[in-house]
């Protein structure tokens, strides 16, 4: 069973009406087991995905061409290849693959995400939109629709 609680000065608290009844089955005095995570936030995943969009979009051409991206999935990648999210084996054929590291809700907590996002923020002003401010990337993001 899991559910969301909130941490308060008097413990957790089931955060929805859904957690609250899973709660209720509990009954006073039993042992239960409990794994904490910090589970990711979808409003800073979505912030995520707009700083990809916009450096996609406003990627000089010159640019996109030497690293061959031609859409966001391509700028992603060129994001994790370059912060090293990623592994390399050989394959039966001996040829080289990379393997990406997912950034998905189940495979990286949120504040993995974070430490992520922000690396990639620095990565876009240092390497493909040279010369734009931290503070208006960020104000672009948080005004992408």
């Amino acid at each position: 069973m899991d559910i969301f609680c909130k941490v308060t000065a008097h413990g957790l608290v089931p955060l929805y009406d859904s957690d609250y009844d899973l709660k209720k089955r509990l009954r006073v005095g039993s042992v239960v087991k409990c794994k904490v995570s910090n589970p990711r936030n979808y409003e800073h995943h979505k912030k995520f995905f707009a700083l990809v969009r916009i450096t996609f979009d406003n990627l000089p051409s010159n640019l996109a061409e030497y690293f061959k991206v031609h859409n966001e999935e391509d700028m992603l990648r060129r994001f994790k290849r370059d912060l090293g999210y990623f592994k390399t084996s050989l394959n039966e054929r001996g040829e080289k693959e990379i393997e990406y590291q997912s950034i998905s809700f189940s495979a990286m907590e949120q504040h993995e995400f974070e430490r992520f996002y922000n690396q990639c923020i620095d990565l876009v002003l240092y390497k493909y939109l040279k010369g734009i401010d931290k503070k208006d990337l960020i104000t672009e993001i948080e005004n992408f629709k």
